[in-house]
């Protein structure tokens, strides 16, 4: 039977920064034949692994980071910790991990971990990221950094003050389209940045009757903790700018169908509007309007980077040519990002090796809890504008979810 091989020469952080030319860890063989899928070997070319402990074996978890970690060959998830016995368990088993632990404390204890991943729900953020940082370890914190600015101060002043390195897992900043949209937009392409409209909504409905942590604003749940904190990260990656003002209103209907909207003002003066929404359809979406052009894409479709120039007719061949050829352009990189799963699992992907590339040459980190910060607080802004039914300034908002969900009840419309 014929064997086709395939050498891969592994480069973690190509779409990353990085403080080596091609952040190689290792070499991966990957061998094929006509009836067997692929199978893996990989021949370390310096440094073991680092060792992953991983906290929190929930949905984020296993559709979003295990896939992408799976496809490193510099870190190794060696413990598991989960409060949920059976979730644990089938988690453990699945990437076959030995250990295992009901309480993360027990696995902080046990050493042999450089770095702890923070997937538990939101509640749990400020606490499990403190111990971690407190034992010495790595600390990759999903989002939100926590629920309330003082725990986030905590995160922040804590981790400033060890070797360790942290960061927070806002995983769109690594998106291919993102990065790409990035580029043209600090290029000039379009010229000085005017309008922003993003959408990010999920078909994903959580029932009023649901007992979730999903449905309760004080524990972090609600359409702005799950989608709008990325695109709120989003603003200020893209812009680079931070938020001066919000304004929201915010709806939910019987079934769980939550939806916010929301208008800001940057600091650079650019004019942001923004839908987020849970029960209707999946949909990431941007357009970034400036003086000499329109830029647009969608997250979820690997062919949607567009650019426009102002004064062409919409609807030109000529419009349509370009974008197709854009299209085509990129055609490869997607290709080789969909082998490994889609775009959205790349992006994790990319965030991990861009971490990894940081604590294996002590470099900073693109995404820290400094930013986590600044997305947390115009989280919380928008939440206390949502109830409040009126423009909140960003550096006032300091209402804690709990506060602000007392006077926003989850059904009906605020305002």
């Amino acid at each position: 039977m014929a064997l086709r091989a395939i050498l891969i020469l592994r480069a973690d952080q190509r779409f990353a920064q990085s403080t080596t030319p091609f952040g190689l860890k290792a070499l991966e063989i990957r061998v094929k034949t006509s009836m067997e899928g692929w199978s893996k070997v990989r021949v370390e070319t310096g440094k073991p692994p680092l060792r992953l402990g991983l906290i929190g074996c929930g949905r984020v978890a296993q559709q979003c980071h295990l896939p992408a970690l799976r496809a490193l060959t510099s870190i190794e998830l060696v413990a598991v910790a989960d409060s949920d016995s059976a979730r644990l368990g089938q988690v453990a088993d699945r990437s076959g991990v030995q250990r295992r632990y009901g309480d993360y404390r027990a696995m902080l204890n046990d050493g042999g971990i450089d770095v702890v991943a923070v997937c538990a729900p939101p509640e749990f953020h400020a606490e499990m990221g403190l111990a971690v940082l407190d034992a010495g370890q790595h600390l990759f914190l999903e989002k939100p950094l926590a629920l309330t600015v003082s725990d986030a101060d905590r995160l922040v002043d804590r981790a400033a003050a060890t070797a360790g390195k942290a960061m927070t897992g806002f995983n769109l900043r690594w998106h291919r389209l993102i990065r790409h949209a990035q580029t043209i937009i600090a290029g000039g392409d379009i010229g000085t940045a005017v309008t922003m409209h993003t959408v990010f909504t999920s078909a994903t409905a959580f029932p009023a009757q649901a007992s979730t942590w999903r449905r309760r604003h004080d524990l972090g749940g609600g359409v702005l903790f799950d989608l709008a904190i990325h695109h709120f990260d989003l603003w200020r990656f893209l812009m680079k700018s931070d938020v001066e003002e919000v304004f929201a209103r915010r709806r939910c209907d019987e079934r769980g169908a939550e939806c916010v909207t929301v208008s800001a003002v940057m600091a650079n003066g650019v004019l942001v509007t923004s839908s987020f929404s849970h029960g209707v359809s999946d949909t990431n979406e941007m357009e970034i309007c400036g003086a000499r052009g329109r830029l647009s894409l969608s997250c979820y479709r690997f062919d949607s980077l567009r650019v426009r120039a102002n004064g062409a007719p919409p609807g030109a061949v000529r419009s349509w040519a370009m974008g197709a050829i854009g299209a085509l352009r990129s055609a490869p990189q997607a290709a080789g990002q969909l082998l490994h799963g889609d775009d959205i699992i790349a992006s994790y992907r990319m965030q991990w090796g861009h971490f990894i590339d940081a604590i294996r040459n002590d470099a900073p980190v693109a995404c820290g809890f400094e930013d986590a910060r600044r997305a947390l607080r115009v989280t919380l802004a928008a939440a206390e504008s949502a109830s409040r039914s009126q423009p909140v300034k960003v550096m006032q908002a300091g209402g804690a979810p709990e506060q602000i969900a007392a006077s926003a009840p989850l059904s009906g419309t605020s305002g």
